[in-house]
C-alpha cells in the first residue's frame, strides 16, 4: 500500500469516526462490568471477551443500539435503592430519564448474569 493510499484510508476513517460521534451527541457513559450473583450461585466466568455496550447521555436521555435490547436499564440512589427500572425493548434506540429525577446516581444495564454500571449526574 502506498503511503497517499495509507493517508487517505486514515483521514476517511478518522472522518467517519468524527461523524459517528456528531451524530449521537451527549457523552459516552463509561461502564464498568460486574457479574449479577442471584442467590448466592456461583457463577462460571465468560469463555469470550464481553462487549461494553456504547451508551450515551445528553440531559435525561440515553441513546444507545439495538445492543441492549431485552436488557433491564435501573437508576439506583445513594442507598441502593431502585428508582427507576425500565426494560428495553426491541427496536428502541432512546430512554428518556424522567425529569423529576436529580442528583447523582447508579445507572445499571442487566443482561443476565453480566451488570454493567456507572455513576451519572442528573
Amino acid at each position: 500500500m502506498t503511503k497517499k493510499t495509507f493517508i487517505s484510508f486514515a483521514m476517511l476513517l478518522i472522518m467517519g469516526i468524527a461523524t459517528a460521534f456528531a451524530q449521537n451527541g451527549g457523552n459516552t457513559l463509561p461502564f464498568i462490568i460486574k457479574p449479577t450473583n442471584p442467590g448466592g450461585i456461583q457463577i462460571p466466568p465468560p469463555k469470550s471477551p464481553i462487549i461494553v455496550p456504547e451508551v450515551y447521555l445528553d440531559g435525561n436521555t440515553l441513546s444507545f443500539d439495538s445492543a441492549i435490547e431485552g436488557c433491564t436499564v435501573q437508576l439506583l440512589d445513594e442507598d441502593e435503592t431502585v428508582v427507576y427500572s425500565s426494560v428495553i425493548s426491541v427496536g428502541q434506540t432512546t430512554l428518556v430519564l424522567p425529569s423529576t429525577l436529580s442528583g447523582e446516581f447508579e445507572l445499571q444495564i442487566v443482561s443476565g448474569d453480566i451488570t454493567f454500571y456507572c455513576y451519572i449526574e442528573l
